[in-house]
């Protein structure tokens, strides 16, 4: 293709960062598992943060809340809709948690026990990226409130 068609049909490839992040959602999901591949994504002090409960999990423990997600909604999908990039290594993604609350929740207040509830809730998560590995992993998100209900 010429180099003039090229520069028009130009199409822009994801970022070494992106492509990290889409791999995390991707281990992540219900059969496909691999919660020892999603900590192996981090570095050594990376650390997940669950803004809405305040808890927070550092280097191989970010498996415990992917596994225990699992436990309790093991049909969890999150469907991607917006990710953002910045000059600074963060990426920002706007996602639709789905999936059913079948199994029961541990909680730092005590456990959420199965409600069988349908959910689709939004949620962004803010991920920090340096030299490859997540340094950080702040999840925004009101899955047990609208659970609760």
């Amino acid at each position: 293709m010429p180099a003039a068609l090229r520069a028009q049909a130009r199409v822009e490839e994801p970022s070494t960062n992106e492509a990290l992040i889409r791999e995390l959602y991707k281990i992540a999901e219900g059969k496909r598992l691999d919660a020892d591949g999603f900590a192996s994504l981090f570095a050594d002090d990376g650390y997940f943060l669950d803004m809405s409960s305040g808890q927070r999990w550092t280097g191989r423990d970010v498996r415990d809340p992917v596994n225990g997600l699992i436990r309790a909604y093991p049909d969890i999908h999150r469907q991607l809709l917006k990710l953002y990039h910045s000059g600074d290594d963060a990426v920002v993604v706007e996602l639709r948690l789905q999936g059913t609350h079948k199994g029961d929740l541990p909680l730092p207040g005590g456990v959420l026990r199965a409600t069988n509830k349908k959910f689709d809730v939004p949620c962004c998560d803010v991920w920090q990226i340096k030299d490859g590995k997540v340094k950080s992993f702040h999840c925004y998100n009101n899955l047990v409130a609208t659970l609760k209900n």
